[in-house]
């Protein structure tokens, strides 16, 4: 556990020496004035901030984001700030109208009703999305960017270091509900998800519990942001929660919870690249069907994928695709 936490904490530092000086500007012909409207998840935002960087030439740091709670002023995760060599005017506009802010499923929502150009989430589409996009007659195009992975998490002082596919099933279903079951302490195991149509609970959904019912939680066991598994399993030794890799590993760290391995394959960052752990998943780029395709949000869009735009991924602190090469 040691090495692993010494692994994020370089991986961290590695990320935070990072600027947009270290690369030349990338020349897509992106300019204040055309650069798209691009919305997305929470935990794809430096992804998004440091496109546009790249894409605009302006430097960047990783800065801490505190919620501005009272009681935990250390509370908030890390993203981008940017260094904006433009006018007023044009700082306001990119980063006011065209960097939105919003969740996985409000991106996907907004990209349906044409509100935004370019999405940039940490799952596909859900199915009630798909839903309303049917509904209004929208197609989307869908491609994968980046790889991260689903983490489950527990409270630093909680023993257990692995659970199997089956275990985790079975205490989301209400089978297992005490942690001696499953190796750990002779304590009440509390489970805690997301909210319905979030890129960490729709994975959890799809992946891990498929066609199982999971058990109906209380709303206080319902996390609704992103660093809601992290109060949650802080604040309860016996609490099991999942995150995005990426969010625990790049943006939050492990100062409030602790990554636990699946099925004997550790929480690592080499594992996911090697496919060993098992609820390695996708991160995409998504456009409306009918999208222009001379748009300046389709260059960016196709240039996601390219050389630049997968070393672009990787400096963000994401797995690029190539590098993803599972064992057979």
């Amino acid at each position: 556990m040691k090495k692993i936490n010494l692994l994020l904490a370089i991986i961290a530092l590695a990320i935070s020496a990072c600027s947009s000086e270290d690369t030349p500007r990338i020349d897509l012909g992106t300019t204040p004035e055309n650069f798209p409207v691009i919305d997305g998840s929470d935990s794809t935002e430096p992804l998004r901030r440091i496109l546009l960087c790249k894409l605009l030439g302006y430097g960047y740091k990783w800065e801490e984001y505190p919620l501005n709670i009272p009681e935990r002023p250390d509370a908030g995760p890390r993203s981008i700030r940017i260094d904006f060599d433009c006018t007023p005017k044009q700082q306001e506009h990119l980063d006011k109208e065209c960097l939105l802010r919003n969740n996985t499923h409000r991106s996907f929502i907004n990209l349906i009703d044409d509100k935004v150009e370019l999405i940039l989430t940490a799952r596909s589409i859900s199915r009630d999305e798909k839903a309303y996009a049917d509904e209004q007659n929208v197609s989307l195009i869908e491609k994968p960017i980046a790889k991260d992975a689903l983490t489950f998490i527990v409270n630093h002082q909680n023993p257990v270091q692995n659970l199997s596919i089956q275990q985790i099933q079975d205490i989301y279903t209400g089978k297992t509900t005490n942690w001696k079951e499953v190796g750990g302490e002779d304590a009440k195991l509390q489970p805690y998800v997301r909210n319905r149509n979030s890129g960490s609970q729709e994975k959890f959904e799809m992946m891990v519990m498929k066609d199982l019912d999971i058990i109906d939680l209380p709303e206080m066991y319902i996390g609704q942001s992103m660093m809601s598994p992290y109060f949650m399993i802080e604040a309860d030794r016996n609490g099991l929660c999942f995150t995005p890799f990426y969010y625990y590993s790049v943006m939050v760290g492990n100062k409030w919870a602790r990554a636990i391995g699946v099925n004997g394959a550790a929480m690592t960052r080499e594992n996911i690249m090697n496919g060993s752990y098992p609820y390695t998943s996708d991160i995409y780029a998504a456009v409306r069907s009918d999208i222009d395709r001379s748009s300046m949000a389709y260059s960016i869009f196709e240039f996601l994928t390219t050389e630049q735009g997968q070393a672009v991924v990787e400096e963000s602190g994401y797995i690029p695709l190539s590098q993803y090469r599972p064992r057979k």
